[in-house]
C-alpha cells in the first residue's frame, strides 16, 4: 500500500474546488467555461495517473488514511472527471443561447459554473473518503448543490422537481445516515474499547466481528437511503422531474455519473455486508430491486410524451441492470455490471446534449410539438443522437452490447436462467420503446409551417469527445482500465 501522495488524492479535491471559487470572481461567461474545462481536463489526467498507480502498487491512502483510493475508487474517479470534462465542454455555448433567448439571468450563469464544480468535488470525495461517515456528509454535499442546479431556472416545475428532490433526497439520506449509525453499533456492540476507526478499510478487516442482526439491518436502511439517490424503484419518483427540468448539462451529470456515485456508496455496504454475512442477503435484495427498476422503467418510456423524461427513464432501466449484474454475484456478472457503469457514463450525457441542443431550436420537449424531422434541422445533433440511442439499447459494436451480454451469459453460467431471461425480456422492451418514441421526431420531413431555429453545430466537441471515447473503448480496453476493472471486480465481490 502507498503512502502519503499529495501529486494525486489532494488535487483530485482540490483543483474542481479551486475552480468553483475562481469562477466566483471571474465576470465573463467564456472565462468561467474555460476555467471549467481546464479544471476537469487536469483531473482526468489525475485519475488515470491514479488508476496506474493503483494497478500497478494497490491502494493510494493520504492523511493518515482518511482518503483511499482502491481499483473501485480510481474507476470512478476517471468516470467522474470524463462527464465533467464533456459537461464543461458542452455548458459554454449552451448557456450562451439560453442568455440570448432570455432563459436565464447572468447570475444563474454563475450560480451553474460555480455550483458544478462544488458537486463534481462532492462526487470526488464519495469515492475517495474512506470513512463511511464522511461518504455519507459527502452524498449529502452532491445533494445540496446538485438540487440548486436542478431548481436553476426558477420556473414552477423546476422548483417542483428540485423540491421533489429534496424531500425524496433528504429522507433517503436520512435511512442512509441511520444504515451507517447501526454499522457503527454493529462494530461496537462486542468490542468494550473505543471504536478505533470507522474507516471502510478497518471495518473490512474485522466484518466478521460485526454483530449479524444489525449488519442486516444496516443493510436494508442503506439500500432503501442510497437506492433513493441511485434512483431505484421504487423510490425513483424524483428522477423523472429532477431530469427534465434541470440545465441539459446538469442532466448529463445527473444521469452519467451522480447515480453511479450512489452506487458507489450502495456497493462498499455491500461489500461489508457480504464479508460479514455471506452473499446471499444484499445480494437477493439489490436483484429484486434491480429487476423492479428495470420492468418499471419499460412503460413509463412507453407513455414519456417529454423528451428529457424518457432519457431519465432510461436511465433506470441501466441503473437496474448494473443491480441485477451485482446481484447475480459471479465474476463475469460484477465486471459486466462496472463496465456497463462506464460506458453508460459515456452514453447518457450525449443524448442529454442532443435533447438540450434539440429543447433551444424548438423551445420545447414536448415529442407531439417537436414533430418529425429534427434531422432535417439538427442534422449533426441527430447523428450523435442516434449513434448514442443505438449504444443505451444495448446493440453492436457498442460496448453497452458487450457488458449486457456479460451479464447475461453470467446468469445463464450460473444456474440463473430465470434472471438472464427476466433480463433479456426488459432489454428487448426497452429497446422497442426509445425505439418507438425517437423515430417520431427523428426522421421524416418536418412539419409545415413548425417554426424552430437554425441547424446548429453547438456541442460537437462534447459529444464527439464521448462518442468518441465510447467508440474505441468498445473495440479496445487499454491495458490498465482492464486491470482496474478486474482488480474493482475482485473487490465488489468480496476479496478486497
Amino acid at each position: 500500500m502507498h503512502g502519503t501522495d499529495l501529486s494525486l488524492l489532494t488535487p483530485l479535491l482540490a483543483v474542481p474546488a479551486a475552480a468553483g471559487l475562481a469562477c466566483l470572481v471571474a465576470r465573463a461567461r467564456r472565462t468561467m467555461a474555460a476555467i471549467g474545462v481546464l479544471a476537469f481536463g487536469g483531473t482526468l489526467l489525475l485519475g488515470g495517473r491514479l488508476l496506474q498507480q493503483v494497478v500497478a502498487g494497490g491502494a493510494v491512502t493520504e492523511w493518515g488514511g482518511f482518503l483511499r483510493a482502491d481499483a473501485l475508487s480510481a474507476w470512478m474517479v476517471v468516470l467522474i472527471s470524463t462527464v465533467s470534462l464533456a459537461t464543461s465542454l458542452y455548458a459554454g455555448r449552451y448557456f450562451q443561447r439560453e442568455l440570448a433567448a432570455g432563459a436565464v439571468t447572468p447570475g444563474r450563469v454563475r450560480e451553474f459554473f460555480v455550483l458544478t464544480p462544488a458537486f463534481a468535488t462532492g462526487m470526488f470525495l464519495v469515492v475517495l473518503a474512506n470513512s463511511l461517515g464522511v461518504m455519507w456528509a459527502a452524498v449529502e454535499a452532491t445533494a445540496l448543490s446538485s438540487v440548486l442546479l436542478v431548481a436553476l431556472y426558477n420556473r414552477r416545475t423546476s422548483l417542483e422537481g428540485a423540491w421533489k428532490y429534496v424531500m425524496l433526497g433528504s429522507v433517503g439520506l436520512a435511512l442512509a445516515l441511520l444504515g451507517t449509525v447501526f454499522v457503527y453499533a454493529a462494530a461496537c456492540k462486542n468490542n468494550a474499547q473505543p471504536l478505533p476507526s470507522f474507516n471502510w478499510s478497518y471495518l473490512q478487516t474485522v466484518a466478521p466481528q460485526l454483530d449479524p442482526r444489525l449488519v442486516r439491518l444496516a443493510f436494508v436502511f442503506v439500500l432503501v437511503g442510497y437506492g433513493t439517490k441511485a434512483g431505484l424503484a421504487p423510490m425513483h419518483t424524483w428522477l423523472p422531474d429532477a431530469h427534465s427540468e434541470a440545465p441539459s448539462p446538469t442532466s448529463a451529470m445527473l444521469s452519467g455519473v451522480s447515480l453511479k456515485v450512489a452506487l458507489y456508496a450502495l456497493l462498499r455496504f455491500h461489500i461489508l455486508t457480504t464479508a460479514c454475512l455471506g452473499s446471499a442477503y444484499s445480494c437477493h435484495l439489490l436483484l429484486g430491486l434491480g429487476l423492479l427498476s428495470m420492468f418499471l422503467a419499460v412503460p413509463f418510456i412507453l407513455v414519456q410524451r417529454n423528451l428529457k423524461r424518457m432519457l431519465a427513464y432510461s436511465s433506470l432501466e441501466h441503473v437496474g441492470l448494473i443491480c441485477v449484474g451485482i446481484g447475480l454475484n459471479t465474476p463475469l456478472t460484477i465486471a459486466g455490471a462496472l463496465l456497463h457503469m462506464g460506458y453508460h457514463a459515456l452514453t447518457k450525457p450525449v443524448l442529454f446534449f442532443a435533447a438540450g441542443n434539440i429543447q433551444q431550436s424548438y423551445h420545447t420537449l414536448e415529442l407531439r410539438l417537436i414533430g418529425p424531422g429534427v434531422v432535417k434541422t439538427l442534422p449533426v445533433t441527430v447523428l450523435f443522437m442516434g449513434l448514442a440511442a443505438v449504444a443505451a439499447t444495448g446493440l453492436p459494436p457498442f460496448g453497452l452490447f458487450l457488458s449486457e451480454l456479460l451479464v447475461i451469459s453470467g446468469g445463464f453460467a450460473a444456474g440463473q436462467t430465470a434472471v438472464s431471461v427476466l433480463v433479456l425480456v426488459a432489454l428487448i422492451a426497452c429497446f422497442c420503446g426509445i425505439l418507438t418514441q425517437l423515430t417520431r421526431i427523428l426522421p421524416g420531413p418536418s412539419r409545415p409551417g413548425r417554426q424552430h431555429d437554425g441547424g446548429s453545430w453547438d456541442g460537437v466537441p462534447a459529444m464527439g469527445l464521448l462518442m468518441g471515447g465510447l467508440l474505441l473503448f468498445s473495440v479496445w480496453l487499454p491495458r490498465p482500465l482492464l486491470a482496474v476493472l478486474q482488480d474493482a471486480a475482485v473487490i465488489v465481490g468480496g476479496n478486497p
